[in-house]
């Protein structure tokens, strides 16, 4: 598959769809289907490598678009960057019992 069709993807996930207003929000997060994907790249079917050489376009943009198989989830590593980590106590009381390993 060529680079220029994937980063023509990727540039129209965030810059057109991210941005469209649809199903009652202005701007923002949306997953598309494995169809969908299929179709947009233009390909009969989707192989691993195709996908994280989106994934990788799309990144350097500023989306992310996770494999979860029959969905493709996109959403702003800006979004993603402003989750809540657990403070270090919480963090401790769940991995700590893996330090007696």
């Amino acid at each position: 598959m060529q680079e220029e069709r994937i980063s023509t993807v990727a540039e129209v996930l965030y810059y057109r769809i991210y941005e469209a207003k649809f199903r009652g929000k202005k701007r923002g997060r949306f997953c598309l289907t494995r169809e969908q994907l299929r179709e947009a790249l233009g390909v009969q079917r989707l192989h691993a490598s195709t996908i994280a050489r989106l994934q990788d376009a799309a990144l350097e943009l500023g989306l992310v678009v996770i494999d979860l198989d029959d969905l493709f989830p996109c959403i702003e590593t800006n979004v993603l960057r402003r989750l809540r980590r657990p403070p270090a106590s919480v963090f401790e009381e769940f991995f700590s019992a893996f330090d007696d390993d």
